[in-house]
Parts: C-alpha cells; structure tokens; sequence
C-alpha cells in the first residue's frame, strides 16, 4: 500500500527503490553463490576427494557447484514466494554468525577452534528458534522476541559459547603461539599509523550510531520524527513517510561512515610491500 502511495507522489523514488532492489539482489547472489562455490570446492571436494586437484580442475567444479545453487534458487523462486522471504532473512542472520570466527582472525587469537565453532553451531540454533522457523518447534516465545531480530539472539548465544567454549576447550599451545605470530605479523604490515590510531574510538562510535540508529533497533525513533506516516499530508516539505526520510538521511551518513574507515583511516588501501619484506627479516 505504501508502494502504490509513492507511486503517485514520488514516481522517480520508486524507480529508484527498483533500481537498488535490483542491485541488491544481483549483488548479495553473487557473493552467496561464489562463497557457497568456494567452500564446497576447497573444504569438501578437495579437501576430501582430490587434494592435488588443478586449479583448473577447482574451477570447472566451482562454476559447477554454482548452477547447481542458482537452479536450486530459480526452483523454489518458481514454487514458493513465500519460501523465498523466510530463507531470505534466515541467510542475513544465519551469515551474521560468522562475526565471531573474523574476530578470532583478525583480533582475538585467544579464541579457540573449538570455541568458535561451538558458538557458531549455538548461533544456528538460536537464529532458528528465534526467527520465523521457530512455528516449527513450538516454542512459547515466538519469532522475534523481545522485538529482538533473530540476528542478535543468535549473535549473543553465539559470542557466549564462544568465550566459554574457547575457555574450556583451548587451543593447543603450538597453535596458539602460530596464531599469536599470525596475528603480531597482520598487525606489523597492516596497522594503522600512528596518527590514525588516535582516531580509533572515534570511528567505532560512528559505526555503531549508523549499525545501532540507522537500521538497527533504535532506528525506529524515525518511524514518526518527522511526520505521521499514517497521514500523507503531514509529509512535507519531502514528500516521503518519516521513516524513509530517516534511512535517507542514514544512507548519507553510512556513506561518510564508509569512506572515512575506508580511506581517511587507511582500512581499504593497499599493504605496502615493503612492510612485508621488513617483517620476515
């Protein structure tokens, strides 16, 4: 009903809205296919059936393992829409699991293999008995509860289990000091300059407004800041409900958020070789 609403006052936004609906889905396929293609060719097929496979080999069964996954997707899009919404939101939240395990890489080294993948299994429950999927089961609370996204019941199960399995179950201490190396090694080719670091809790303040207000839970303080979007009328001066003025303006901002982390922090520019051929010596 919205839609048809701005279809009237706003035609040039819904174009708009198509045109980026559009480059989501092509772009978030892209990545899921090329990922899931990526892991069973490398962690399955020659992990366990040809380790000394070419990689022309990996290839052909990678574009492979692709059309089987996009025809899988091009069945259910034809059988059920209704299927297609649910798996949709259960892939963003079932993804978003994965945080723990970039964390283990990239900064906590004390997380063990263990640890991670147990909070990872636990994540998968949680999202599964918090999202719609949870009708299945019976469970009394329902979907979503709390008005929590089923993302961030699974994401706290998931960083719980973590500590605790990584706790009980450490790692090896070999491993653990090749991940220390690992680590110290990252931090000497890739770390910020000094007059960067100053800025550090800066940028986490803005990543969080822009992941907490602009699409998170706060973000429905836009739901009525600006107009009452049961009442057209009240929409000026843009001609929009509240809310979407609010992702507008959050669009903007994420933007900004982008390209400070990403160029004026340094986050997206290139290692210097030299770095790397100082830190082996």
């Amino acid at each position: 009903q919205l839609i048809n609403l701005m279809s009237s006052s706003a035609p040039w936004l819904v174009g708009l809205l198509a045109v980026c609906a559009l480059a989501a889905m092509q772009s978030t396929g892209a990545a899921y296919m090329s990922t899931f293609s990526g892991m069973v060719t490398r962690d399955i097929y020659r992990h366990y059936f040809s380790k000394d496979a070419s990689d022309k080999k990996q290839k052909f069964f990678g574009r492979l393992f692709v059309i089987i996954v996009a025809a899988a997707a091009l069945i259910v899009a034809a059988k059920s829409t209704q299927a297609i919404v649910m798996l949709g939101g259960l892939a963003v939240a079932y993804g978003f699991q994965m945080y723990p395990a970039l964390l283990g890489l990239c900064y906590f080294p004390k997380l063990s293999t263990k640890g991670v993948v147990s909070g990872l299994i636990a994540g998968l429950i949680a999202v599964t008995l918090t999202d719609k999927t949870s009708a299945w089961f019976g469970v009394p609370w329902g979907a979503y509860p709390l008005t929590i996204h089923s993302a961030g019941w699974g994401i706290l199960v998931n960083l719980i289990t973590v500590v605790l399995g990584s706790f009980l179950f450490p790692d090896p201490s070999e491993k653990n000091n090749r991940k220390v190396k690992r680590h110290k090694f990252l931090q000497s080719v890739s770390g910020l300059s000094p007059d960067r670091k100053k800025l550090v809790s800066f940028a986490w303040i803005l990543t969080l407004v822009w992941f907490l207000i602009g699409f998170g839970p706060f973000a429905t303080i836009g739901n009525t800041l600006f107009s009452d979007p049961n009442n057209p009328i009240t929409w000026a001066p843009f001609g929009l409900p509240s809310l979407w003025v609010w992702q507008l303006l959050f669009l903007l901002y994420g933007i900004f958020v982008m390209w400070f982390l990403a160029f004026y922090m340094g986050l997206s520019k290139p290692i210097d070789v030299d770095k790397i051929k100082n830190s082996d010596k």
